[in-house]
């Protein structure tokens, strides 16, 4: 992006803001080895257990325990109010891992690093699972080596952050320290495959006397996993009595005698090699670099700075395409195919400010950041079937990218009062920009090539238009999208009697695009009894729709009700999208009341938080309209070339309750130290809103809600409501180890869809289940299946060799854990006349899994310190 003359003069000088919440200048910890936190507020950092809302601070160590290296799965493991599902078949979803903080999506917890607003990804994410529609930051892009520790505020703060704090912060701070570190880790499932590596180098140096340069160089390598099981349906055509040929058949074993095939089997099927799909870990690579600076430019002026860069690449396999099927071309791919997505993930970003004490008796903080996400998208080893024989086999899917350039001043003031407690106050001004573009793809994966299919028995009918897995994005569907928004809050705190802390925040923000909200928030802590303290928090909170909410607008294969499809996810101000009923998107807002206690007493900390957070007009893809007299409507308006349509909506209103609880204990045993922290979060949504049908297609005998059972239980349901984990660590001497156990607790999806009574009987014995009936007058229903809870156990063994050298070795999910498998497809279930939700039995488990079906990872690991 490239900003006017005007804007930039008024950037550069005047937009160098960070709030005194940002950038870590206090110890990590107090006197007592508390945790210091400055997180949530901008008056200077304070133990976790002395904060009016919870917060919780995980240092480096503890983040790289048990061999990870991916720092979104290292959050998960530590932070048990958040949750990630395993993305799968959803593109670069796969590795923009959708993140969920106490129950709700990726677009309502905010990301910060120093205390900064780190810019979102480009891509929406249009997968077919956990954050659809929803757009979220790429953990990618920043080494877990570079940081100090993470905090996680576990509570809204719109009122001090700004749109999309509804849940809370991650706030990432950087590592500010002298000297030097580096490690080496690798591992690999017990099953032989998924080998990861990781090199990573962190460099701290002085600049003059007091300031620090620290540097940090990171490489990730993942190979793949996959626990895909053999493709026992019908591969190539069959001949009938005449020696013509006929369709495929798509059930499970018609290819292998388990079921009916159509037709005499050709002969290949007793040869083909089955393997031929990928379910599982994409592989990638992953080069991270991050610097973070700070040095005084005069006695009372601080210099400070920091950023990075990183590019991942990876090649994403799709769903295989069998040879029989309409969009193979048997002359190019005589055995089928599959297609993949070779893709290009890069972020970067810089930011830098300076900071002081003594402006006319205020301390200030002026600081600018700018960060830039990109993505590229290429098929291989795809098709166009309509371009016959000549057709392409790489295409340019699409491009996408995102800027955000926001600005602060930030002035804090302490006012004495006559006792040991000053009144704090605080005020700022924020400036920011964003755009967002889409691009098109090349024309030969989107466009009619003209040529018919080229064989078999439908040989001579109009061909598939556009690239396997889907058409590339055409003309049409390009966009460009930028806003800018202001923002004024403040601040005020002050600690009454010596022991009531009472703090109040408020802000009034204006957007370009979706008008002006003023949001509040109200906090409390009360010390009580020996060591009992009181908390409490009331807010209200905001999220203005993401551009790419706004503009995206492209075609995705994904598989419905057993069955893949061509979905357009149409932008709502499309022609397509106004057709079937999209209305322009408006703000989510929110209610946000919490309530906790906290204890201390000498080695024990614990902490109990109650929370409801109400979110109105909350902003999802909707149902997924397929309807053959949809695909008529449309195409009669010039609106074709998909055979289901989805949009962006405010469909639900929703109401999350829950409860965090955290208790921490450390004491000496047996000349070593040993430390516990039990941790666990319960939460639940339900809806206080469902929209109904859309009126257009109500016009046409449509049922479907705006936002069907399936969509329901994304927020509901397909998070665990119970999330629990027990760490031990003990040290003695030179060695230590660390034992992690996190109890998931059980989530559910909707499996299948409009079965009727035989076929459930069929489908369903063995399963935990219960059953939506379709109709008040339809004997047929929806099939929600539950994944039950599961317990995981991490182990880690370090031996200290010398004051310099580190030796690590361990196992992730050392007892190797599966998750429930899907429902099976059967003989019996195809007789039945219907496939389980198994993919036809390739995909035995479900990508709702919130710790994969991996099982066992083992890893050693070497870290040198100096």
């Amino acid at each position: 992006m490239i900003l006017s003359v005007r804007r930039a003069a008024f950037l550069i000088p005047a937009a160098m803001s960070m709030p005194a919440l940002a950038q870590e200048r206090a110890p990590v910890a107090d006197a007592e080895g508390d945790a210091i936190i400055v997180t949530g507020s901008r008056f200077g950092g304070r133990s976790a257990t002395r904060s009016a809302t919870p917060v919780d601070a995980i240092g480096r160590e503890q983040l790289q325990q048990s061999g990870r290296v991916d720092l979104i799965q290292q959050l998960k493991a530590t932070v048990p109010s958040f949750n990630t599902p395993r993305p799968l078949g959803s593109g670069v979803g796969d590795y923009l891992v959708p993140p969920s903080l106490r129950g709700l999506g990726p677009g309502e917890v905010l990301v910060l690093v120093n205390g900064k607003r780190r810019h979102t990804a480009s891509d929406l994410n249009t997968s077919n699972g956990i954050g659809r529609g929803d757009v979220s930051v790429d953990f990618n892009a920043i080494p877990s080596f570079a940081l100090a520790r993470a905090e996680v505020l576990r509570d809204g703060a719109s009122a001090q952050y700004g749109s999309d704090a509804i849940s809370g912060v991650i706030n990432l701070i950087l590592d500010r320290s002298v000297g030097t570190r580096a490690q080496v880790t690798g591992g690999i499932t017990t099953r032989g495959d998924g080998a990861y590596g990781e090199a990573s180098v962190s460099s701290g140096m002085r600049v003059g006397d007091s300031g620090v340069l620290r540097l940090t160089a990171s490489f990730q390598q993942h190979e793949g996993t996959s626990r895909a099981r053999a493709d026992t349906r019908q591969q190539y055509f069959g001949t009938n009595a005449a020696g013509r040929p006929t369709a495929i058949s798509g059930n499970y074993g018609s290819g292998t005698g388990l079921t009916p095939s159509s037709g005499t089997l050709d002969p290949r099927e007793a040869t083909i090699d089955r393997n031929v799909f990928r379910f599982g870990d994409q592989p990638s690579s992953n080069v991270q670099l991050f610097a973070n600076f700070a040095a005084p430019a005069s006695d009372q002026v601080e210099v400070y700075a920091f950023g990075g860069y990183n590019r991942l690449d990876g090649d994403i396999e799709y769903f295989f395409r069998r040879a029989g099927q309409d969009e193979t071309i048997r002359a190019i791919n005589p055995d089928g195919y599959r297609p993949t997505l070779d893709s290009r993930i890069e972020n970067l970003s810089v930011a830098m400010g300076l900071r002081g004490d003594a402006l006319a008796g205020f301390g200030w903080d002026l600081s600018t950041v700018y960060g830039v996400n990109t993505q590229d998208l290429h098929y291989d080893n795809s098709v166009n079937v309509s371009y016959g024989t000549a057709t392409p086999r790489r295409f340019y899917r699409l491009g996408s990218d995102f800027y955000q350039w926001t600005s602060n001043l930030d002035l804090t003031r302490e006012i004495p009062l006559g006792d040991a407690n000053p009144l704090k106050l605080a005020a700022g001004l924020e400036y920011r920009e964003e755009t967002y573009r889409l691009f098109s793809g090349d024309l030969a994966g989107y466009r009619n090539g003209g040529v018919p299919i080229l064989d078999g028995p439908n040989a001579g009918r109009p061909a598939i238009i556009g690239a396997q897995p889907g058409p590339s994005n055409g003309p049409d569907d390009r966009a460009s999208l930028g806003r800018h928004s202001w923002a004024v809050y403040g601040d005020a705190e002050k600690t009454l009697f010596g022991r009531l802390l009472l703090q109040g925040t408020v802000r009034h923000e204006q957007y370009s695009d979706f008008g002006d909200t003023a949001n509040f928030k109200v906090a409390g802590r009360l010390e009580l009894v020996g060591g009992l303290a009181a908390r409490a928090s009331y807010n209200t909170g905001f999220r203005a729709p993401a551009l790419a909410q706004s503009g995206y607008n492209a075609s995705n294969t994904l598989i419905l009700n057993g069955h893949q499809a061509i979905v357009r996810v149409a932008a709502v101000d499309s022609a397509a999208a106004r057709l079937a009923g999209a209305t322009d998107l408006k703000p989510e807002t929110s209610r946000n009341l919490s309530a906790g206690l906290v204890f201390e007493a000498g080695a024990l900390t614990a902490t109990l938080d109650a929370y409801r957070i109400r979110v109105r007009d909350r902003i999802a893809i909707s149902s997924t309209f397929q309807d053959a007299r949809l695909t008529a409507f449309l195409a009669a308006n010039g609106q074709g070339n998909f055979s289901a349509i989805s949009y962006l909506t405010n469909a639900v209103d929703t109401n999350t309750r829950g409860v965090d609880l955290v208790l921490h204990y450390r004491t000496r045993l047996a000349g070593g130290v040993l430390s516990g922290t039990l941790a666990g979060n319960y939460n639940r949504t339900s809806f206080d809103r469902i929209a109904g049908t859309p009126a257009p297609l109500a016009a046409l005998g449509l049922t479907t809600p705006l936002f069907d059972l399936t969509q329901q239980l994304r927020f509901s349901d397909s998070l665990p409501r119970t999330k629990a984990t027990l760490d031990l660590s003990y040290t003695r001497g030179p060695f230590a180890v660390s034992l992690t156990n996190t109890r998931y607790g059980e989530v559910s999806t909707v499996a299948l869809t409009n079965r009727t009574p035989a076929q459930i009987a069929a489908l369903v014995p063995g399963y935990d289940v219960r059953l939506v009936p379709v109709s008040p007058t339809s004997a047929n229903a929806d099939i929600v299946q539950r994944f039950g809870a599961a317990l995981l156990t991490d182990l880690e063994l370090s031996w200290q060799a010398t004051g310099t050298l580190r030796f690590s070795a361990g196992a992730q999910n050392l007892f190797d854990v599966y998750p429930a498998e899907n429902i099976a497809s059967s003989a019996a279930s195809v007789a039945a006349g219907t496939n389980g939700a198994d993919n036809a039995g390739t995909q035995p488990y479900n990508a709702i899994s919130p710790f994969g079906f991996n099982g066992r990872t083992v890893f050693v690991r070497i870290g040198l310190g100096f």
